[in-house]
């Protein structure tokens, strides 16, 4: 028997199906596909709860190209109770998938998934004021120096119109979750979620990846954004420097004032990027929704024009990336 050639059985039990030399091959060139092919936030990222990067659906799509798969989707089973009448008059989807991988004529594995509308991402909503007039999502209280009230916030895409602070048309909105009113629209999309579901557990056993994955369970995490940390590599690793304030005599002294202003972690607002600073935006506006004191409202707006005098100012002056 030649040295290399593949031995699947020797003696009474099952021998290796390759030598050493091709499994280190094979391993090294699924390293460096996942170093220099997967994108951190894309095809992979950290969740909560895992101390592994969760493998996401395109980078498990770039891992079926990468090994020769081919994906066939297959529908197991479906419940489309558009009506409601099974399910005490609200409608109920319900999707499971399974997920093979085949290569020519050969089976290499197979995985099942499934997504429902009363899973709460889907079976509810977050209610927001509306603005009477524009119907976008962008009332907010307005300063107590400028009368009260509400606004509809212009720096947000709002129209600018202004309510009595008593204005049945605001406060009578009901606000927080609140069911969706239209779960037909998301049908395909728990159609897509079921595949999704389906396709990453096959791949991370046929590609032997699991050392470095787990799961995509990005999909069952409800709660704030977790920023990702990269799969450990022997290159040396490189810091973002923090942002610091240009030298510029002509930036005018509200700029200055709003670059210094520090948010709930302690970080002065011009050393965040335009992407942690869109996320205290929303935070802020999420805040701004509840019942607060004037003195607390008058915070958070001073907090939300300094983050919108920063943003527009970088726009001209300093090209930051997000």
């Amino acid at each position: 028997m030649i040295e290399s050639e593949i031995v699947v059985r020797q003696g009474g039990f099952i021998a290796p199906v390759a030598d050493i030399t091709t499994a280190l091959r094979r391993y090294q060139a699924v390293k460096e596909f996942m170093d220099q092919v997967l994108k951190e936030g894309v095809d992979y990222g950290k969740v909560p709860g895992s101390d592994k990067p969760a493998l996401l659906k395109p980078g498990a799509e770039k891992m079926t190209a990468f090994f020769g798969f081919q994906v066939h989707y297959i529908l197991a089973d479906y419940v489309e109770d558009w009506m409601g009448k099974e399910h005490d008059g609200e409608p109920f989807f319900n999707y499971r998938y399974k997920a093979q991988l085949w290569r020519g004529n050969e089976l290499i594995a197979e995985g099942e998934g499934s997504c429902n509308s009363w899973e709460k991402k889907y079976r509810y909503r977050q209610a927001e004021r509306i603005c009477p007039k524009c119907g976008k999502p962008t009332i907010i209280p307005s300063k107590e120096e400028y009368g009260g009230g509400w606004i509809c916030f212009a720096k947000k895409g709002g129209c600018g119109a202004k309510f009595p602070k008593i204005a049945p048309e605001i406060v009578g909105q009901q606000l927080g979750q609140v069911k969706n009113p239209d779960p037909a629209d998301i049908v395909n999309t728990l159609q897509k979620m079921a595949q999704k579901r389906a396709l990453v557990a096959p791949v991370l056993i046929a590609t032997n990846t699991s050392d470095y994955f787990t799961q995509d369970i990005d999909d069952f995490i409800e709660g704030q954004v977790v920023e990702t940390q990269p799969i450990a590599t022997e290159a040396a690793t490189t810091t973002v420097a923090p942002i610091t304030p240009p030298t510029n005599d002509d930036m005018p002294i509200n700029v200055a004032n709003a670059w210094k202003r520090k948010g709930s972690d302690d970080k002065e607002y011009g050393t965040c990027t335009d992407t942690q600073l869109g996320y205290k935006q929303r935070a802020i506006e999420k805040k701004l929704q509840g019942e607060l004191k004037p003195a607390e409202q008058d915070e958070l707006l001073g907090k939300l024009e300094d983050i919108s005098l920063i943003l527009d100012w970088r726009k001209t002056h300093v090209p930051v990336t997000a």
